[in-house]
């Protein structure tokens, strides 16, 4: 009878290991500066907080979105955090699925003309294992921080929607490259 043998090591890159190492209060500082880092100083987390993992359309026919983790700043910013293991089909029309149903969910259903659309900032955070960036490029990019931006000369348009789509594999890979 053959054994299995089992890592002692948990893979953060799968739904479960995520969440076991990022999705509880006991390791929120791990989250924090994991994400502070991907944000390269442009912002500074300070705390979050974990929030439902459900969003329900608003009828039948919208259906029923699932996020792994949903967090927000203490400033108000809100953040979802995504796993995906393999490629997924609209990979891209679904982040921006995910980004609208959350500024979506921050209008009040009355006294919307004294709210003035005072939406906080969202950001979507893909780490991606066993799969690329869809039309990426340059093998040595591994990060692709992703903000709405003119199309004629590149300037930022609205710096408080992003998308951060980290390739864990192409990290390694470059990192190998450079070490040898």
């Amino acid at each position: 009878m053959s054994e299995l043998k089992q890592s002692k090591y948990i893979d953060i890159t799968t739904d479960y290991g995520f969440k076991k190492v990022f999705g509880s209060d006991t390791n929120k500082d791990l989250l924090i500066a994991f994400l502070n880092e991907l944000f390269r100083g442009r912002k500074v987390i300070a705390d979050l907080y974990y929030n439902k993992n459900e969003h329900v359309g608003d009828t039948e026919d919208v259906g029923t979105v699932i996020f792994d983790l949903t967090c927000t700043a203490d400033n108000g910013e809100r953040f979802i955090i995504e796993v995906q293991r393999t490629a997924q089909v609209n990979l891209k029309k679904r982040m921006l699925y995910y980004s609208s149903k959350l500024i979506a969910d921050q209008a009040p259903k009355g006294n919307r003309r004294a709210w003035n659309y005072a939406i906080s900032e969202v950001y979507i955070i893909v780490l991606m294992d066993g799969f690329t960036m869809p039309e990426a490029g340059d093998e040595k990019y591994f990060l692709h921080d992703i903000c709405l931006c003119y199309r004629d000369h590149g300037k930022i348009f609205y710096e408080d929607l992003g998308f951060i789509y980290v390739e864990p594999r192409r990290a390694l890979s470059c990192l190998n490259r450079e070490l040898n």
